[in-house]
């Protein structure tokens, strides 16, 4: 048990920090060649498709924006949550009630697309692409 002990406690560490790095990648900065979508391409990109991530703290969620304006997410261990999306110019705004207000603009590299806040200027999420 004793020899045991220290390799449990390594698999366990390695379990949390591989969640940790998940959160990290996932608001990580976009990379300086990732190109702003305009308002059209942001509504190719995200509306009437599922994109999963991983929250600051480490939960997966799935996150659905459907052409009527309804916003769904799903973060794991809690209710789905509906809001609402809208598109002004170049820029997203999606609100949950119990989330807040969320406006970012869009950014891609051809496989994935991240939403940068547009006040902060910092990575909200990061979805693979569809």
């Amino acid at each position: 048990m004793d020899k045991l002990l220290p390799v449990i406690v390594a698999l366990l560490l390695a379990g949390c920090s591989s969640g940790h790095q998940a959160a990290n990648d996932a608001h990580a900065p976009a990379p300086a060649d990732a190109r702003q979508l305009k308002g059209s391409e942001i509504n190719e990109a995200l509306i009437g498709r599922q994109h999963s991530s991983v929250t600051t703290t480490g939960y997966e969620f799935k996150e659905t924006f459907i052409q009527d304006g309804t916003a769904k997410i799903k973060i794991e261990g809690e209710p789905e949550q509906i809001g609402r999306w809208m598109i002004a110019e170049d820029v997203i705004c999606v609100t949950y009630k119990k989330y807040g207000e969320e406006c970012n603009t869009v950014r891609t590299d051809g496989v994935s697309i991240w939403l940068v806040d547009k006040t902060k200027n910092t990575t909200n999420n990061k979805f693979g692409r569809q």
